[in-house]
């Protein structure tokens, strides 16, 4: 019995235990690593140091890696070019921002899922998905406002909570 808590014990050593949010930025058109480093940088110091931020970019456009990284699950914010974060949105990817931004302020990043229900009809419901990153204002701070870039909190993120307020900061 002591020998299974002592494992239990170690398991948890050396662990971070801070939440934290993960940023994934990738796009076709422009390189998010020029500003990767600054992003995470004004982020962590707009959320303080309970909230660890990482912002993961690449440099290189592809839609097979954005796969991957959509189906790892790892991170809590994905800024991604509008095609694909509609293209995902319509697949049920992505977290509706309604009750937390003015769907009327980004009307870009309002769509209909257009998931299938339980009940096999189609959901025709209009929300916003994502946050055109040409209108958040960290971004138009570091003069890095690509026209067709949103950021969108992924359905798998398991910091939601943390998600909304990198979002937020990244928005005032």
């Amino acid at each position: 019995m002591l020998v299974i808590l002592a494992v239990f014990m170690l398991a948890g050593c050396g662990k971070d235990d801070k939440p934290g949010v993960s940023v994934f930025m990738i796009d076709e058109n422009s390189d998010p690593t020029q500003v990767s480093e600054q992003l995470e940088k004004t982020v962590q110091e707009k959320l303080g140091p309970d909230i660890k931020v990482e912002v993961i970019a690449s440099p290189l456009y592809n839609p097979q890696k954005l796969m991957v990284e959509y189906a790892a699950g790892g991170h809590d914010i994905m800024i991604i070019p509008e095609e694909d974060m509609k293209n995902y949105g319509k697949l049920g990817g992505h977290v509706a921002l309604d009750d937390h931004f003015d769907a009327k302020k980004y009307p870009e990043g309002v769509f209909a899922s257009k998931e299938e229900k339980d009940d096999k009809t189609i959901d025709n419901t209009e929300h916003l998905y994502g946050i055109p990153v040409k209108q958040m204002k960290l971004f138009k701070d570091l003069k890095y406002t690509p026209d067709k870039l949103y950021a969108t909190i992924p359905i798998s993120s398991k910091h939601i909570d943390d998600a909304l307020k990198a979002l937020k900061a990244m928005t005032e």
